[in-house]
């Protein structure tokens, strides 16, 4: 009975049943217009099966309605299971990348591009380290990168960056608060959107700042050693024997001795340049001088 027939048996059943109402037809037809008709109704038929199921479907077919019927292999059109779309490619292409390593997956992606599909580099770390990041770590030929540990090292270097930035230009601020080399931006805010990948964040943009507190940075401390020789030079030579004896000449009173108009002017100078107050202040000041002579001449390299 018919309830006891397969899913596959059934379609066949009421198939078979058209394709010979079809046949009758065109029984006047040549032969090869006849194998078009029948084709075209299997096609028809078919069109409601998945293509993993055809085949089964057919073979039920073939029992019902043999190829010698009407003179030809069953459904020749549509025998064949129709070719993949491009989702499915893409699918199939990725359970494949599982089983691929690095070199491989990165052959495969440069023969993607060759065909005009884009991978935005902006967007991923790569495996491999560029040439500059190469050199700057000494990373030996060929070795791939370890995603984990380049975000570690991200971080630590961003952490210490960050303190030193805020340490710098908080002193410099203090030291001379009028200086017309300001910082400008906040590194944290557009290196967190360039690393997203912004299109309004630019790779000068994270440069600039960088540049700047590198600058700074090198100026404070090549000033530590500038501004200590040129405060103590001139110091010494302000308060030399010979500067104090010639402004002692100057000044001397009448009836007054060299030595005790020398002694007089030494007293004033003393006094004027060496409490501590005094001092803390004129260090501090060539201290500065120093520093915006270094930046001058390290922004005109």
């Amino acid at each position: 009975m018919e309830s006891h027939l397969t899913e596959e048996e059934l379609w066949a059943t009421t198939v078979a049943s058209r394709l010979r109402l079809v046949q009758a037809s065109c029984a006047d037809d040549d032969a090869r217009q006849r194998r078009t008709f029948l084709a075209e109704e299997l096609d028809r038929a078919l069109q409601s099966i998945p293509p993993s199921r055809q085949g089964v479907h057919l073979s039920a077919i073939e029992e019902l309605f043999p190829a010698c019927a009407w003179g030809g292999s069953v459904a020749p059109a549509t025998n064949a299971s129709p070719p993949a779309t491009a989702d499915q490619l893409v699918d199939q292409l990725a359970m494949a990348g599982a089983t691929l390593d690095e070199a491989q997956k990165t052959a495969l992606t440069e023969k993607l591009k060759r065909v005009g599909f884009s991978v935005k580099e902006s967007q991923m770390i790569s495996p491999f380290p560029s040439a500059d990041l190469q050199k700057a770590f000494a990373i030996e030929d060929g070795k791939p990168l370890d995603v984990e540990r380049a975000q570690k090292l991200i971080m630590g270097l961003s952490t210490v960056f960050q303190a030193l930035d805020q340490l710098v230009w908080t002193l410099w601020r203090q030291l001379n608060g009028k200086s017309t080399y300001r910082k400008e931006g906040e590194f944290a805010k557009s290196a967190g959107a360039y690393l997203t990948g912004h299109p309004d964040v630019s790779s000068e943009q994270i440069r600039q700042p960088l540049e700047r507190t590198r600058r700074l940075i090198a100026a404070l401390l090549g000033a530590m050693g500038r501004s200590g020789a040129n405060f103590a030079q001139k110091h010494s030579a302000d308060l030399a024997p010979e500067s104090i004896e010639n402004s002692g000449r100057i000044e001397k009173k009448t009836f007054e001795s060299l030595e005790a108009a020398s002694w007089r002017k030494y007293r004033e100078l003393y006094k004027e340049y060496s409490t501590e107050q005094t001092l803390e202040s004129q260090i501090q000041q060539e201290f500065v001088k120093s520093a915006e002579e270094l930046l001058r001449g390290i922004g005109s390299k």
